[in-house]
């Protein structure tokens, strides 16, 4: 058990981390970050006493439940991984253990916080709402356990579904900085969903903190960083959606105006969510001016996250310091009350050199 285990973890485990490890450390600096831990005991008080925020709890931590157990099967479906449908010839005792370790080292995410609301609920003596969250986890492991032995036992299943909706979309030609958001709802929706629902919920909380104080522009402004940061998954994905599905574009006959605006139209269109978030929130004494220009900067730090993509020879541990470094800069600058129209300007400048730099020279790795 101890072998599959270590390889599971290596392949799969490891990897989702890796991948993923941006948009969590977005979502713990904003959980951690904004939220103290007497705030986080009033919240976690209140979702036990409330079977409506109970509910809505257990399908948040659903949903990112679905999203592990995807990316793990995406993993599965890899033609580097094949050599794990092998893990069917040991015994189901032990695949069923190992499997069940893996998702469960997947969805610590939110594990550890039920801990918590495990160990508030016992001191509340909120008994039914603990034995609930103690079950929710182990049916979270459970069905990890049976869709993954369900894929090992079915390799490469083909099945001819009906797709209603993808048959009519066929009939219409999509503009190329549509592909992208395409491929997304067709093969990355939990991603895109939870990844819009945090930047769109972080927006909302920094609005609503507006009338308990007496705030200036410079929180919403931070809350524009903590929506581009959640945006990082993305850039990573349209990378490696780029060389895997489009490494001919490079060689098509497109000038670099084209390309950028591209990217640029393709990452406006994903903040369209975002921006009818601001408009519908903005806090009063603040204008629709600056809700404008604040989108621009969420835009343009995106756009120059996506850029920095193309760098060659970046180890995983070098460009997550590389953005936490780039990000308590621009906490500072913020602070500082540099103007975010600026800040904006300067990154898309950036973003077009490091484009004209690297863009070429880039490989998938």
């Amino acid at each position: 058990m101890n072998t599959i285990s270590r390889i599971l973890s290596l392949t799969i485990t490891k990897e989702y981390y890796r991948q993923n490890a941006i948009f969590i450390f977005a979502v713990m600096m904003f959980s951690f970050g904004f939220l103290r831990a007497n705030e986080h005991i009033t919240i976690i008080k209140l979702v036990l006493k409330l079977p409506s925020m109970l509910a809505l709890t257990f399908l948040v931590w659903a949903l990112h439940t679905i999203k592990v157990m995807l990316f793990a099967l995406r993993m599965f479906e890899a033609k580097s991984n094949e050599f794990l449908y092998n893990i069917r010839l040991f015994s189901a005792p032990k695949r069923y253990l190992a499997l069940g370790l893996m998702q469960f080292n997947l969805i610590q995410l939110t594990f550890l916080y039920s801990l918590w609301m495990i160990k508030i609920g016992i001191e509340e003596k909120q008994f039914l709402a603990t034995l609930s969250i103690i079950c929710f986890n182990i049916i979270f492991i459970l069905v990890g356990i049976i869709v993954y032995e369900y894929r090992i036992k079915h390799p490469n299943v083909v099945r001819a579904t009906a797709k209603p909706i993808q048959n009519l979309l066929s009939r219409f030609r999509t503009p190329s900085y549509l592909f992208f958001i395409r491929y997304l709802f067709a093969k990355q929706p939990v991603l895109l969903l939870l990844s819009k629902l945090f930047s769109c919920f972080m927006l909302i909380g920094v609005c609503g903190l507006y009338p308990t104080d007496a705030y200036d522009e410079r929180l919403l402004a931070l809350g524009g960083l903590f929506a581009a940061a959640g945006h990082s998954v993305f850039c990573q994905q349209f990378y490696y959606y780029e060389n895997q599905f489009l490494s001919l574009s490079r060689n098509l006959p497109l000038s670099s105006q084209q390309r950028l605006l591209g990217y640029l139209l393709t990452y406006s269109l994903l903040l369209i969510p975002e921006l009818i978030v601001l408009l519908r929130n903005l806090p009063e004494g603040v204008s629709y001016l600056f809700a404008l220009q604040l989108i621009i900067l969420i835009l343009s730090m995106i756009f120059l996250n996506h850029h920095t993509q193309y760098i060659n020879n970046v180890s995983n541990d070098a460009y997550l310091q590389r953005l936490f470094f780039a990000g308590i800069l621009f906490l500072l600058l913020i602070m500082f009350k540099i103007p975010v129209i600026l800040m904006a300007l300067v990154n898309f400048l950036l973003a077009i050199f490091v484009f004209h730099k690297n863009y070429y020279k880039s490989q998938s790795s």
